[in-house]
Parts: structure tokens; C-alpha cells; sequence
């Protein structure tokens, strides 16, 4: 082995949570390689199920791994895939990792499971060709006839250099770990440490649905100063009004996490205020209270961020070439998790986690319609965003 070489293995996966297998495989590939580091990658895709909070978000499954491998020799936590905005997939990952860091040989652990499904991936020959595969598998399962069948054919096709290594398997998913916490059968013994006590506090797991007002400022990770605006907000708006505004803000963090153009504080404290202008003198005004919302936030919480105040001023109607933070407060306004009656919100959802621009250009055509079937107002700029999205996407 050339020792002006590094060795690093890569665990990946969603880490929804982070559990004591993901631990074995890690300490198994130490075990049986000379390696200079073990790297745990999140997968950088949010669930679609966590919009209703029955998955971690991105930022929650990042923090959980960052504390259990915590103190661990040789263990390090890589945010690679999650840095990376949208979907992310293993072949690219590791070209990725390959051209940054052309002194390291990558190895890949997986389970037995995994090597079966391998040739089903995204680019399979990619992956063989920029990783060593080290296949983690009780001695049954190593010794299967189509076990060993599937890495003579991944090297017969590929090239792939598969290589066997013990594991004292433990029989657990991050499934399984999910549905037991949320039954009252988990304890903290049974995960990494700091896991446990991190999906409690953060209230994770739970549907948004069934949380309340204060559970989910805990899961939002709101600041003090949030807290105080949040009380104010209680003063202010109708209840109905208030938990929407969690729901936004909410929802908004998750798109920025998603995109990662804009950092998590200002999607949250946006998402929070941007109805701080439903105000009981301007609350039968849909139009209104979104600019007197931006001053609002201003004079009266204190606001000095621009972009903040921008992404309030401009939710309602939106405006032709939106910055990331407009256009994501806009989005969140109308696929929060609180919605029920929005016309096409699930794939509304779901577009907005491929394309913000797309998203944007999709809710406004859809408010239009739902407007015009009222015989309501529509404002000439909701109009011109249209346009402008449209042409934009066709260029």
C-alpha cells in the first residue's frame, strides 16, 4: 500500500436516523482495511415525506450524525451530498470526489443487500470504476451462491474491485427505528449517543399535524429573539393565522435547505413574519398586508435584513426575477403543511422540490385560476410573474 496515498472509506445513506448498524459498518471497514478515515455522507435529498414531518429534515439528519460519531477515532462527517442542491446520486458523488481529491482511494462499504441492487442504480459502471466496493456481510451471507455470483459479474462487466469484509450484522433499520420511537420502545441505550435526546427535543418523527405551536419552534430551532417575535405574533393574528405562519416558516427552511442558496436563519425568520401584516386592520385585504407586513417587520420587530423584508414585501404577489429568498417564501406561503384546500398542493409539493422557478411559475397560474373562478381581483404583477417564468423557461 503507498502511504503517500489516503484511504477513505465512505457509510452513505439518509441516516433518518443515524443507528447502531451505520456504526458496525463504519467500525468493520476500520477493521478489515488500513484506513485513514471512515467518512459518514447523508444522502443530500430531503424525504418528500418530511414536509408533513414524518421524516428528519436535511439540517436534523446532519446534526444527528455530527453527534454520534463525536469523539470517534478516524470517523468524520461529510456534508458533501447534502451541500449539494437537489437529488444526488452516488456515481456522481464519487467522479465528484475523485477530480477534488485525486490522492485518495475511495472505498464504498455497503451491505450484502446492496451489491444485489447495485446494477439497478444510477450509472453502475461509474461507481464501480471510482471506488473500491467493501461488501460488509455475515459469513452466510458472503458465502451465498448469488451473493458471489452478483461481484463475479460486476467484475466481469465493470471492472469493479468487490471485496468481502466480516460484520456482526445487527437486524435494525432506520425504519424499524422510527416506527419503535414513535411507540414508546426505543431508549436511549438503543442509539448512537446524543441521538436519542436530539429527536426529543426537536420532536422528530412526529406529523407536523399532531405538534404543537411551541413543538414546532423546537423543531424549527428557532432563536430567542424568534421566540419573543412568535409571542408577539400570538397578539397579533388570529390563531389560525399563527400556526400558518409556523407552517411557512416551516416550510421555507426546507426549501433552503434543499438549495442551499440561502441560509436556513433568514428562510426561518422570513417564513415566521411574513404574515406579520394580517393584522386585524388589514386582515380582509389579501393584497395589502404583505407590503405593510415588510414595514412591519421593520418598525415593530426590529427587522434590519433586507432580503428579509423583500421576501415579506413580495409573498403575496409575487414579482418578475424574485431572488432564492423571495421565491421561496412565495413557494412555502402556498405548499405549507397546513394547507388542506389548495388546488393541485401535492404536486405543487413536489415541483417545488425540483425547480423553484417552475414552482413559482405553477402557483401563480393556479392562483389566477382560482381567482378568476371567483370573479376576484388579480393583481397585473401576479400577471407579469406568469410571463416572465414562462419565457424564462422556454429559453
Amino acid at each position: 500500500m503507498n502511504r503517500q496515498e489516503k484511504h477513505i472509506a465512505v457509510v452513505g445513506g439518509t441516516f433518518d436516523p443515524i443507528h447502531n448498524g451505520h456504526f458496525q459498518l463504519g467500525r468493520a471497514a476500520l477493521a478489515a482495511m488500513h484506513l485513514d478515515e471512515v467518512w459518514f455522507m447523508p444522502s443530500g435529498s430531503n424525504n418528500y415525506r418530511s414536509v408533513l414531518g414524518l421524516r428528519a429534515e436535511k439540517f436534523h439528519r446532519e446534526a444527528m450524525v455530527r453527534l454520534a460519531i463525536e469523539g470517534e477515532e478516524k470517523f468524520v462527517f461529510s456534508d458533501w451530498e447534502c451541500a449539494q442542491p437537489g437529488s444526488t446520486y452516488t456515481s456522481k458523488t464519487f467522479a465528484q470526489l475523485n477530480a477534488t481529491y485525486p490522492e485518495v482511494v475511495w472505498y464504498y462499504v455497503v451491505g450484502a443487500d446492496t451489491l444485489n441492487s447495485l446494477k439497478y442504480w444510477e450509472e453502475p459502471e461509474l461507481i464501480c470504476n471510482a471506488v473500491v466496493l467493501l461488501v460488509a456481510g455475515r459469513r452466510e451471507q458472503v458465502s451465498d451462491s448469488s451473493l458471489q455470483q452478483t461481484a463475479v459479474q460486476l467484475r466481469e462487466r465493470y471492472g469493479a474491485d468487490v471485496r468481502f469484509i466480516p460484520w456482526d450484522n445487527i437486524p435494525v433499520s432506520s425504519t424499524q427505528i422510527r416506527r419503535e420511537y414513535l411507540e414508546g420502545k426505543i431508549t436511549r441505550d438503543d442509539l448512537p449517543k446524543g441521538v436519542f435526546d436530539y429527536m426529543e427535543a426537536h420532536h422528530l418523527y412526529h406529523p407536523l399535524t399532531e405538534l404543537s405551536n411551541e413543538e414546532i419552534l423546537d423543531r424549527c430551532g428557532v432563536t430567542a429573539d424568534e421566540r419573543r417575535y412568535y409571542d408577539k405574533l400570538l397578539s397579533m393574528l388570529n390563531p389560525r393565522r399563527v400556526r400558518h405562519s409556523l407552517g411557512v416558516m416551516h416550510m421555507a427552511m426546507m426549501l433552503a435547505d434543499a438549495y442551499r442558496n440561502v441560509p436556513l436563519e433568514k428562510a426561518r425568520l422570513a417564513g415566521l413574519l411574513h404574515d406579520c401584516g394580517r393584522t386585524e386592520h388589514n386582515s380582509t385585504n389579501a393584497l395589502a398586508h404583505a407590503p405593510a407586513g415588510a414595514q412591519i417587520a421593520k418598525r415593530l420587530f426590529g427587522v434590519t435584513d433586507e432580503d428579509v423584508l423583500s421576501a415579506i414585501r413580495w409573498h403575496t404577489t409575487g414579482r418578475p426575477g424574485m431572488t432564492e429568498l423571495e421565491k421561496i417564501i412565495y413557494v412555502a406561503d402556498y405548499i405549507e403543511p397546513f394547507r388542506g384546500q389548495m388546488v393541485n398542493l401535492d404536486k405543487a409539493r413536489r415541483i417545488a422540490y425540483t425547480d423553484l422557478d417552475q414552482a413559482v411559475s405553477f402557483m401563480a397560474q393556479s392562483t389566477v385560476r382560482y381567482l378568476e373562478s371567483r370573479g376576484e381581483y388579480i393583481d397585473p404583477i401576479t400577471m407579469e410573474v406568469i410571463d416572465y417564468y414562462l419565457k424564462k423557461s422556454v429559453r
